[in-house]
């Protein structure tokens, strides 16, 4: 148990951005939480959309019941969260990162969605052990992954990789370092990342509404060539955006953001005018700003 709680400032928590008739839904990646978002949101919510970030189950200051939750919990949130914003809503874009995109596209297979945007849209892990989680929640069901590594918890890399996802730590605090050293992990946790992976692809066939994918070229967390493969499987209109960046697209320090936002804006701005064009009303949706 770590001797604090993590992600407890308020810009972790789920936010809306109250604005017009048309919404969006964002969906954080693994561990994040809607502050990651909320960059991409306040751009949407510039140009008149209501905008609503979503803490996903388990993550955030609930980090510590992470490793009970299910991939169908994420699922079941956004899918109540698509419900919520519909009732008042129109139309309806989800925009999702990483393994909030894989939530996103198994929410898109099953709920009415005008438009999707996927950035960095996880899907599979190309490691060997991956493969095995099944097995391997059995043989090995909880691990210590900072005794197994070779590295000290002094070491610079890893707590700079440890403060991307505990970033209220602190490494003077010796009761903290104890915590870290015996932090332990269900590897079933991992095994709902590849089922809601697995779902992701399974669930690309059956999307069909217009979608956005933007991924980054450098990317070695998914790999443009799995992006690629997964972009063939959607049913409906497809854009597809590479860009020269890692994995990190939704965050507004990263050299690559001013593109994926003008891109994510475009897109949502295209879909308004289709949308207002094929409408037998031509109001029904109502201006962005209305």
């Amino acid at each position: 148990m770590l001797p604090f709680t993590p992600f407890s400032t308020p810009e972790h928590q789920d936010f809306l951005l109250e604005g017009g008739r048309p919404a969006a839904l964002l969906v954080h990646g693994y561990p994040g939480t809607p502050f990651e978002m909320r960059p991409l949101a306040e751009a949407l919510h510039e140009r008149g959309w209501a905008c609503r970030g979503i803490l996903l189950p388990g993550f955030g200051a609930q980090i510590e019941t992470l490793p009970s939750r299910r991939w169908t919990d994420w699922l079941d949130a956004v899918l109540d969260a698509l419900a919520s914003l519909r009732a008042d809503h129109a139309p309806l874009l989800l925009v999702g990162h990483s393994m909030g995109a894989a939530v996103g596209l198994s929410a898109a297979a099953r709920f009415p969605l005008d438009g999707l945007v996927l950035l960095a849209p996880f899907w599979r892990n190309r490691g060997l052990l991956w493969a095995a989680l099944p097995a391997l929640k059995y043989l090995f069901p909880r691990v210590k992954p900072f005794r197994m590594m070779k590295t000290e918890v002094d070491d610079p890399k890893l707590r700079a990789m440890i403060q991307d996802f505990l970033p209220e730590v602190d490494f003077n605090d010796p009761q903290t370092i104890a915590a870290i050293r015996e932090f332990v992990v269900p590897v079933g946790m991992f095994d709902e990342l590849r089922k809601v992976g697995a779902a992701a692809y399974r669930a690309a066939a059956k999307v069909s509404c217009p979608t956005l994918v933007i991924q980054g070229t450098e990317d070695v967390t998914v790999r443009p060539e799995d992006t690629r493969r997964l972009a063939r499987r959607l049913q409906g209109p497809v854009t597809r955006l590479e860009v020269r960046a890692a994995h990190e697209l939704v965050f507004a320090g990263a050299p690559v953001f001013p593109q994926v936002r003008q891109a994510v804006l475009e897109f949502a701005a295209r879909m308004l005018v289709e949308l207002a064009h094929i409408s037998s009303e031509g109001d029904v949706y109502g201006s962005p700003a209305d």
